[in-house]
């Protein structure tokens, strides 16, 4: 994959509000203040410059492609944040704290297993352990001399069993990953299966039949609003 560069002009954007709200894990801040991160088989740094953005990387599609479904960018923000902030003052405060919000479009299945790692867990740890998990199993991609690693595919975090999740500090949500793994590759869910529900009532449903602890419940609402379906 080659290199490339994008140069946006996005007011309804900021990378801190984004990467650091918690809806994602694998983006890190670097000391010039911009966040490289890993998602799909895409290596992306990302800077506010201004009234502009700058995306620079390797990706697997063309960068304006990859941007424009990931960051959700044919959404009109703006729009959405003006009727919102009409309805009552405590949605108009937090619509002015996270002005620069974005909804990503994340893997499904990325998502469906950080967050059965973020039970009980917080920002910086579960970053580690999903670090740790995308180098044991996933596969390596480099960039500028440092190597990367993408989300482990399910056959790939198949290999993992329950003990080797322990070794990776997931502490009591080993069993809760493994068994999930294992229901997505007997296909007693699928991804596609997800995706082609339209019944916010009947995914929420299909989800709650994952291994999960008794904390995790909320956050299958969590999945259902983050998920690209």
């Amino acid at each position: 994959m080659e290199e490339q560069k994008l140069v946006i002009d996005k007011m309804d954007f900021e990378p801190r509000h984004i990467f650091e709200c918690g809806q994602c894990f694998r983006w890190h801040r670097q000391e010039d203040d911009s966040y490289t991160g890993v998602f799909g088989n895409n290596v992306l740094n990302v800077k506010k410059q201004a009234k502009s953005v700058v995306f620079e990387g390797i990706c697997e599609d063309k960068i304006e492609k990859v941007v424009d479904d990931y960051f959700d960018m044919k959404t009109d923000y703006a729009k959405i944040k003006h009727e919102l902030s009409h309805i009552d003052e405590y949605l108009a405060k937090s619509i002015e704290f996270g002005h620069g919000i974005r909804i990503l479009n994340q893997d499904l299945w990325e998502m469906i297993t950080s967050f059965i790692i973020s039970a009980n867990n917080n920002i910086p740890r579960i970053q580690k352990i999903i670090e740790r998990i995308s180098k044991e199993y996933g596969t390596p991609i480099m960039w500028k001399d440092e190597t990367y690693y993408t989300f482990p595919t399910k056959e790939q975090l198949g290999k993992a069993s329950i003990e080797d999740l322990r070794k990776l500090g997931l502490g009591f949500r080993d069993k809760y990953v493994y068994e999930t793994t294992r229901k997505f590759l007997k296909k007693e869910i699928t991804i596609e299966e997800l995706k082609n529900m339209q019944n916010v009532k009947e995914i929420k449903k299909k989800l709650e039949t994952l291994p999960r602890g008794r904390s995790q419940s909320s956050r299958l609402h969590i999945i259902i609003w983050h998920a690209p379906f």
